[in-house]
């Protein structure tokens, strides 16, 4: 069954312009046809009741609950060859609440201004938005605007994990870190970019209150890294509890 964000009004579901095009237009839909609608906090299962004009009439709330009992704040670098693309389709799919794209010293991609930063943003909103969909997710994840390194330092959490490959001999591992988290608990994991965190940034996140962890004895690539963590993170805290 398709799954569409919209707003809900009284006992209607009003979809944007895109995706009512979308559902009429491209997935051909009928009248009679049910889709699921969620609206950011609750699913509701809806049928298409015209077509001209689009009216989609709600038929009843679904009690399923399909999202993280623990907040995941990913932190990564800007990528190269789109791969941060990567880091939002398979993150949201993992669960992850809010993204938080930054530049460090070793990143890579460096937007050209806000007309840039502005696309990438559009960009991320539409892959996001596709990923929740697709997966079936009851609520959109927060896409930040670009931080600076020592502004993602400061973002409020109840645990702040820095996964470092400097030190992945000497600390604990993910799994480890995430034992003791609770349900409503807020947790931000930092991925570093393609080149890694340098000595300094590293003792800036100690300073901020962030423990170093491991994601392993190999060295990921740094999109690979963020999708291992928010898999680790989604078997912590759902797959096994």
């Amino acid at each position: 069954m398709q799954r569409y964000f919209a707003t809900i009004v009284g006992d209607k579901a009003l979809l944007s312009n895109n995706d009512a095009h979308h559902l009429v237009d491209v997935m051909r839909a009928e009248v009679g046809e049910n889709i699921e609608v969620a609206d950011g906090s609750n699913v509701y299962q809806c049928v298409v009741a015209s077509l001209d004009p689009l009216t989609i009439n709600v038929v009843e709330e679904k009690k399923r609950e399909c999202e993280l009992p623990v907040s995941l704040l990913l932190g990564f670098a800007l990528l190269k060859h789109g791969n941060d693309e990567m880091v939002y389709e398979k993150g949201t799919e993992l669960g992850v609440s809010s993204f938080y794209p930054y530049v460090s010293s070793r990143t890579i991609v460096r937007p050209n201004g806000l007309s840039d930063k502005e696309k990438k943003y559009q960009r991320s909103e539409k892959i996001v938005k596709g990923a929740c969909e697709q997966s079936k997710r009851s609520r959109l994840p927060e896409i930040h605007h670009i931080h600076s390194f020592t502004k993602i330092l400061d973002v409020e959490a109840d645990l702040k994990l820095f996964a470092y490959e400097n030190k992945s001999d000497d600390v604990a591992s993910l799994r480890e870190a995430l034992k003791d988290v609770k349900p409503g608990m807020k947790v931000l994991i930092l991925i570093g970019p393609e080149g890694g965190f340098t000595p300094i940034e590293a003792e800036m996140a100690e300073e901020k209150g962030f423990r170093f962890v491991s994601l392993g004895r190999r060295i990921l690539r740094a999109e690979t890294a963020s999708i291992y963590a928010a898999s680790v993170f989604s078997y912590e805290v759902e797959g096994h509890r």
